[in-house]
């Protein structure tokens, strides 16, 4: 295996990939990855007229609620994240995993990720570490 751990750093719309070897001495930055869905569907939403489908009749979906909407797009972003993890473990490039997201989307991770994934899951943190510069994650997530 190239990279024996993989720490995923996420929030609902970022996520940064960072594999390391067995003593997790230095942290290299795999991959980032965006969902500016999921920022922007605020934005969008706050800009949106009142009653924009005033005069119309609409079956109400979670699409159409401004929550729905968001909620529909961090899944997707948990989806795509999932998925990557799933390509990791089957290219072999990592044997352990640990995920540091918010509570919120680190649930919605939880119920997205394989079974395989979850087997190789030694440790999941409740914490949005999204924003925290890279040198400084290694202080705040404790592998070993």
């Amino acid at each position: 295996m190239a990279d024996a751990l993989w720490i995923l750093v996420a929030n609902a719309s970022r996520a940064r990939l960072f594999s390391t070897d067995e003593r997790a001495e230095k942290w290299d930055l795999r991959e980032e990855l965006f969902h500016e869905e999921s920022r922007q569907r605020s934005v969008d939403l706050l800009n949106q007229p009142e009653n924009p489908n005033a005069g119309t009749l609409r079956k109400p979906s979670a699409e159409n609620e401004p929550n729905g909407r968001q909620s529909l797009e961090h899944d997707r972003f948990a989806r795509q994240l999932a998925e990557r993890l799933e390509r990791g473990l089957n290219d072999r490039a990592y044997e352990r995993l640990v995920i540091a997201a918010p509570p919120e989307f680190l649930g919605r991770l939880r119920k997205v990720i394989s079974q395989r994934v979850h087997q190789h899951l030694m440790m999941d943190l409740r914490a949005d570490y999204s924003n925290i510069p890279a040198q400084e994650l290694p202080e705040r997530i404790p592998i070993i």
